[in-house]
């Protein structure tokens, strides 16, 4: 799943990065122009540079395809996508926005995971008021969730 918001930011992001392809290709074209491509390290950077570019440009197009939220559907009695979740551990609160890999990559909120990790997978679909253990490497931990709130 994506948000609107999202999906726009996503595709601005498709946008800056064809603009980068293409100074990439004139960059390329640059430093092949100077001789020698086994030798010529400004070339291989260019090409490496290429290959991240169109590597990094695939990953936020396949973002495209997710199904697209509306807020105004998200059910803030469970823990689900679009949620942002507070918990306790007997100690201090802890506030964690359950979203998406395409929000997670453009880094929109912070203390983020993806409805595909873990700690999202064993939360989903609790109520407020819900315990949970959670085996970390430190110990067992017993959470406790306190609050359930819409993403902003």
């Amino acid at each position: 799943m994506i948000y609107r918001k999202t999906y726009n930011l996503v595709l601005d992001k498709i946008r800056e990065i064809q603009a980068d392809i293409k100074q990439n290709s004139k960059d390329i074209k640059r430093a092949a122009d100077f001789g020698d491509l086994k030798e010529n390290a400004e070339y291989h950077a260019a090409k490496d540079n290429q290959a991240q570019l169109h590597n990094k440009l695939h990953r936020f197009e396949k973002h495209l395809s997710n199904q697209i939220a509306d807020p105004k559907t998200i059910d803030t009695s469970v823990v689900s996508f679009g949620t942002q979740v507070t918990y306790t551990d007997g100690e201090n609160p802890v506030t964690v926005a359950i979203a998406g890999a395409a929000e997670y990559e453009l880094e929109l909120y912070e203390n983020i995971v993806t409805t595909s990790s873990p700690f999202a997978q064993k939360v989903l679909g609790k109520k407020k008021g819900d315990t949970m253990t959670l085996d970390l490497p430190g110990g067992v931990k017993t959470l406790t969730i306190t609050d359930i709130q819409l993403l902003k």
